[in-house]
């Protein structure tokens, strides 16, 4: 009996402790182009934490019966978007230059976990992933700093266009970089402040690299087509005025002939 009783403890104790392992995580994926920037959040809720988590959407945008259901998780993903959307709008989580005038958030996607469905009281893995996307004014090389505010202590990847080269980095914990085709650092974002994680990225264009530009229409290219479709409607032309030519001169000579034989025959009868 002591035994089943020491055994039963033991499990208990790991199921209290997997549960206190609970924790809220966000992974940061931030993508800089020259026009755009799109940032990937994944949001993962783990042990209590999710409990908690499937619990509010059971409650606040369910029917409060301990089971989330397909329809409540459609329900929490458009307010998720709403949420986020409202967030940003409030405050930009990017800067360029430390300024935000030359920013336009344009889409906010949320894809919610499959997880989340079932009973609210199991513990559970809930991984959401979001994406925002963002367009630049102005082209990212021409920019000197490039600004994130994210989640303290969380992950973050970022990845620079190619012929961007980074000066210094401010607000990065275990930074690292790794450059390549393009520069990629990673590394955590800084407790600074309250709830608050500030990277300062100093950027600068490198000189040997060409930006390529749309070609335009007085290009080479386009005056060489201009010049070979010129040509063909020329060739194309020339066999159809000769033809119609060679048409005209043998219906001269088939007239001609014409005549001739009308005046042998009346030649003929008048003979006769």
């Amino acid at each position: 009996m002591k035994i089943l009783r020491l055994f039963l403890s033991i499990i208990l104790l790991f199921a209290i402790t997997d549960l206190a392992a609970a924790q809220t995580q966000w992974i940061n994926n931030i993508t800089v182009s020259e026009y755009n920037v799109t940032w990937g959040y994944n949001e993962i809720y783990t042990g209590m934490d999710s409990i908690g988590y499937k619990t509010r959407i059971d409650t606040g945008m369910g029917n409060n019966d301990s089971f989330v259901n397909a329809w409540e998780v459609l329900k929490a993903d458009k307010e998720e978007r709403k949420r986020f959307k409202s967030a940003i709008e409030n405050e930009l989580d990017i800067r360029i230059n430390n300024e935000t005038s030359g920013i336009e958030m344009m889409d906010v996607e949320s894809a919610l976990s499959q997880s989340i469905i079932g009973k609210t009281q199991v513990p559970d893995t809930v991984e959401n992933r979001y994406i925002v996307t963002y367009r630049l004014k102005e082209s990212i090389y021409n920019a000197s700093s490039v600004w994130f505010l994210g989640e303290p202590k969380s992950p973050v990847t970022i990845i620079l266009p190619q012929g961007i080269d980074v000066a210094d980095i401010s607000g990065m914990d275990n930074e690292t970089k790794n450059i390549d085709k393009n520069t990629e650092v990673t590394g955590y974002f800084s407790n600074l402040s309250n709830k608050r994680g500030q990277i300062t990225i100093n950027i600068t264009k490198n000189t040997s690299y060409i930006v390529t530009s749309p070609v335009m229409n007085n290009s080479p290219v386009m005056n060489k087509t201009e010049i070979i479709s010129t040509e063909i409607n020329e060739n194309i032309t020339e066999p159809a005025s000769g033809i119609s030519k060679q048409i005209r001169e043998w219906s001269i000579i088939g007239i001609g002939i014409i005549f001739i034989v009308i005046i042998y025959v009346f030649k003929v009868r008048k003979n006769l």
